[in-house]
């Protein structure tokens, strides 16, 4: 009964291909000596420990080998066919390791090679598929994609695979090991791709133990050998159905987050692209009572015009990237950040303080003074900025009013020398009236 799940080798190859920096001749040498320490504990003999565990690492060798050949999604399953290049590599894992594995058993145990064969393949495949799926769809450390849609956890879909569970093994019956595929699609439907193959190497695990032990009572009382394995077998491929429908569903996600981000965020700059901008902002100030206070700032990169004369476009996107990635790296992570066009950048901050404002401000343009940008040539230019920043009244202005109030406060920061700080009040001159004036100096 205990054999029948027995993950030593899907872990292992999970954990290397996951991590492929693990695998150096150290690593494998570690590895070896636990697989050949583990057997000699239990008391196995020398000669059959190292016959036998030397399938093992050569079935996880040919998987590991295999799996890099894939592209990286294709190894996360977030790709229509991964989970079928997943079971085609497990097949080919487990039956390299099953044909050395079979020889070692006939000589060492005396048993015959067909059934030595098809039991190493059956118990290398079952395991494979039941317990790689969750390595690979594992979030990383910094991997953001939450297991769960943020909405909350939908208990349903668990409620009904556990029903489905406890039916099969009220119930039985060669048809009982399928009661739970139903439910496991609807989790596949509802999870992200992770929860999902958790669930499933549970389901499946129960399944295969209770099986074995006779607690799922197949029609017979007792199952002949065959007939034992093609359940368990028949277990793991139902599987398949549910884990390719989360795997093709995880692919949607990556596709539309992909398109989204594409839609909403500058391609050169990776920052909120005008209209994104425009929407959030708008948004951000609709949530907020009157009595927030909330501020607009203009950013605009000095005599930008001349960068690009003197140096080049390439150069002036280096600029631009940089700035953008200082700026980006000042601010909270609840502050909006987007670029309006050119040069031109706008923020919103919300529940600030005036002078928590000017000190965001003065701290972007200290930061973004203090930027060094390395061009192809090798030279290094210095930029600096200026900000305009307005804030909403009492009265409640909207984020269209605020951007223009900003912008004319930074017309006044350009005319007044650039790379410094105004806000808008009663007193500052309407943008119209000092666009001359500002032409000659402004630069761009």
């Amino acid at each position: 009964m205990l054999a029948s799940v027995w993950p030593a080798n899907a872990i292992l190859l999970g954990l290397l291909v996951r991590h492929p920096a693990l695998s150096t001749p150290t690593a494998w040498t570690c590895a070896a000596l636990a697989y050949l320490l583990a057997d000699l504990l239990t008391g196995s003999g020398l000669g059959a420990a190292v016959a036998l565990n030397a399938a093992n690492l050569i079935g996880v060798g040919v998987g590991y080998i295999l799996f890099m050949r894939l592209s990286t999604e294709h190894r996360h399953l977030r790709r229509p066919l991964a989970v079928l290049y997943m079971f085609s590599i497990a097949v080919m894992a487990g039956g390299s390791a099953s044909i050395v594995g079979s020889l070692a058993v006939v000589h060492y145990f005396g048993e015959p090679a067909s059934r030595a064969v098809v039991a190493w393949l059956m118990t290398e495949l079952v395991n494979y598929v039941v317990i790689l799926p969750v390595f690979l769809a594992m979030p990383g450390l910094v991997d953001r994609e939450r297991i769960v849609p943020a909405a909350g956890v939908n208990p349903w879909p668990i409620v009904s695979l556990v029903a489905s569970c406890a039916a099969a093994l009220l119930i039985g019956g060669p048809g009982a090991i399928a009661f739970p595929v139903p439910a496991l699609l609807w989790c596949a439907l509802t999870y992200r791709l992770f929860a999902v193959a958790v669930l499933m190497a549970i389901v499946c695990m129960l399944a295969q133990v209770a099986v074995a032990s006779g607690a799922l009572h197949l029609g017979g009382d007792r199952l002949a050998e065959a007939t034992l394995i093609s359940t368990r077998l028949g277990i793991t491929l139902l599987a398949l159905g549910p884990l390719t429908v989360a795997s093709i569903d995880a692919a949607r996600r990556t596709l539309i987050a992909r398109l989204s981000h594409a839609v909403d965020y500058d391609f050169l700059t990776q920052c909120l692209a005008r209209a994104a901008f425009m929407v959030r902002a708008s948004a951000s100030i609709e949530a907020e009572n009157r009595k927030t206070p909330i501020f607009a700032m203009m950013l605009d990169i000095d005599r930008f015009k001349v960068i690009n004369d003197t140096h080049g476009h390439a150069a002036g996107d280096r600029v631009l990237q940089a700035v953008a990635r200082t700026v980006r790296m000042t601010l909270r992570s609840d502050d909006l950040f987007g670029r309006l066009g050119g040069e031109e950048f706008a923020i919103l901050l919300v529940r600030q303080a005036p002078a928590n404002a000017d000190r965001v401000a003065e701290r972007v343009l200290a930061a973004i003074r203090a930027l060094g940008v390395e061009l192809e040539n090798g030279e290094t230019l210095s930029v600096t900025a200026s900000i305009g920043i307005a804030e909403r009244l009492p009265a409640g202005s909207g984020l269209e009013a605020m951007l223009s109030q900003a912008d004319r406060a930074l017309y006044v920061a350009k005319a007044e020398g650039r790379d410094c700080i105004r806000t808008f009040a009663d007193g500052t001159p309407a943008a119209d009236t000092t666009v001359a004036r500002l032409d000659a100096v402004r630069q761009r």
